[in-house]
């Protein structure tokens, strides 16, 4: 079944993760999107991204506008992507496939590590200047020969094998500057940009709900059962 969110439901999300960290507005979103009684903090950040992109598809499109400044010739660029272009080939919200953990010969030593999931994300503070090391740490399952401090080499080769590991964890967009040619990638926050777009049409609607109580003394859950369509009529009438 496709998510589905209307926006008693967005602005029940909205309220509950306001102010909250982003790692717990990521996953009251992806919780939107899953099937009912998905832990989704268990889920992989490809399997919650996944789920984010066809939230993000059936409530507001599947055109993600965007904007940044070439790092080469600080032009600034707008472009355009796909929730399409973003997803890995062939996968929806549903979970992919068990993540079986994975080993890499590194620094003399034999790490076994997994997935990352949301529940790592919400262990870690990202303030911390160990934030980095913190998140890498918890993928690591067990090491031969035991090494209480992994070395930094370790934990580098560590993430650049995460993504082969879960493909989709990361969103990357590749970019060229159309002024200087200029080539690169560029890392897109998947749950940041949704939640963005749910904290602004929450708190339009909160102002629609405001002005049609004030003139027509109608309670919110009567405003939110008139479609958006209608709203508008009425909010244009009370300014004529």
């Amino acid at each position: 079944m496709r998510p589905e969110l209307t926006e008693t439901q967005l602005l029940g999300m909205w309220e509950t993760g306001h102010g909250q960290a982003p790692p717990a507005q990521a996953l009251l979103l992806a919780a939107a999107a899953a099937p009912p009684g998905e832990a989704v903090a268990d889920l992989t950040l490809a399997d919650l991204n996944a789920l984010l992109l066809d939230l993000r598809e059936e409530s507001f499109g599947a055109a993600l506008p965007c904007a940044t400044d070439c790092p080469d010739c600080d032009e600034p660029l707008e472009v355009s992507v796909t929730t399409d272009e973003l997803r890995v080939p062939g996968r929806r919200g549903m979970p992919g496939p068990v993540r079986e953990p994975a080993t890499l010969l590194a620094g003399g030593h034999e790490v076994t590590y997994r997935a990352l999931t949301g529940r790592d994300l919400l262990a870690v503070d990202p303030a911390s200047p160990e934030a980095r090391r913190t998140l890498l740490g918890r993928c690591v399952v067990g090491v031969e020969p035991a090494a209480e401090v992994l070395p930094d080499v370790i934990l580098e080769t560590l993430a650049q094998r995460l993504a082969d590991l879960d493909p989709g964890a990361d969103t990357v967009l590749p970019l060229t500057c159309p002024h200087c040619r200029h080539t690169w990638t560029a890392a897109l926050d998947v749950a940041g940009y949704l939640w963005a777009e749910v904290e602004g049409y929450a708190r339009r609607l909160l102002h629609e709900v405001h002005a049609l109580a004030r003139v027509y003394g109608w309670s919110e859950s009567d405003i939110l059962t008139v479609s958006p369509a209608r709203r508008r009529f009425y909010l244009e009438a009370t300014a004529e």
